[in-house]
């Protein structure tokens, strides 16, 4: 296994370029809830600790997070427990359907046409003819609940607990690799809390993770690069009938370490040339409610 001690230079060169994305907004019972209404904010600038003797530190609101940055960080986004105090729960039902998006614009930037009377009842806009709001580059989007433990409150949870993953959107096609977000007019982000979740406060993680790349291991140098994500989280409280405990599941930031299932994948896959055989999405086992499956691409070639 190669070190990792100089792989943090690698990721300097993903903000050169046009500003990302945020997960900022939920809709629920058919309607969309205010831009972070419900999903904790993240401080911007922040300064990340330094790993690896990267000096690599500072980061803007829509750049990403890297496996070398704090765990709250990977966990639900940057400085997230300053803001979690003034992010209000959402209450659903186990089983009902909620739908998130995403903005690319920064806070400071934001006006009321980019979130409301979007084409296609879509959460948030993007001015510009034919576009919705689009994804800047590949990768699934991964969702996970955390339990809050017995005794904590969430806004005082930092995610330490366990993570399932519930709802896994990637790849539409192998032949030529096409994942799905990867497009001007996304689909929507659409999914259900699994109706056997057992009522308590949770944290809801989102994120679209846009994997290393590497040649035939992880290197140092021009060969190898420390996969990107965009978590957020927001706040929920379930309402159940079910009495089954929430399944035992991933830790983070480990599930997301550069040497985990997904989160580095071959040259080839990088360039959505052709999809890895043993490629498997990030994340951990997905839960389907009853039980973990593995979470690989079940695509059409």
């Amino acid at each position: 296994m190669a070190s990792l001690l100089f792989l943090a230079a690698l990721a300097i060169v993903a903000p050169l370029a046009e500003a990302h994305f945020t997960f900022v907004r939920v809709k629920h019972g058919g309607e969309w809830k205010n831009p972070l209404q419900y999903i904790r904010n993240k401080t911007s600038p922040y300064d990340e600790q330094a790993y690896y003797e990267s000096n690599f530190l500072y980061r803007y609101y829509n750049w990403p997070t890297y496996s070398i940055d704090r765990p709250e960080s990977i966990r639900c986004g940057r400085g997230n427990m300053d803001h979690a105090n003034v992010t209000e729960v959402l209450t659903v039902k186990a089983g009902d359907e909620v739908e998130i998006a995403q903005q690319r614009s920064e806070p400071d930037e934001w006006t009321d046409d980019q979130f409301f009377n979007c084409t296609d009842g879509y959460g948030t806009c993007y001015h510009q003819d034919g576009w919705y709001q689009d994804f800047n580059h590949p990768g699934p989007l991964l969702v996970h609940l955390s339990k809050v433990p017995d005794g904590q409150n969430i806004t005082t949870y930092d995610g330490t607990g366990d993570w399932v993953k519930i709802h896994t959107v990637g790849i539409e096609s192998a032949k030529p690799l096409n994942w799905k977000l990867y497009t001007r007019t996304p689909p929507h982000l659409t999914f259900k809390i699994p109706p056997q979740t057992p009522s308590g406060q949770y944290l809801m993680r989102m994120d679209v993770i846009w994997s290393g790349m590497t040649d035939e291991y992880i290197k140092i140098g021009e060969a190898g690069s420390l996969g990107q994500m965009y978590p957020s989280c927001a706040q929920l409280n379930i309402v159940s009938d079910s009495t089954a405990p929430f399944p035992k599941g991933v830790k983070i930031p480990e599930i997301f370490d550069p040497y985990a299932p997904g989160m580095t994948t071959t040259y080839e896959m990088y360039n959505m040339q052709s999809l890895d055989a043993n490629y498997t999405y990030p994340g951990g086992d997905l839960w389907d409610g009853e039980k973990f499956v593995e979470d690989k691409p079940v695509a059409a070639a």
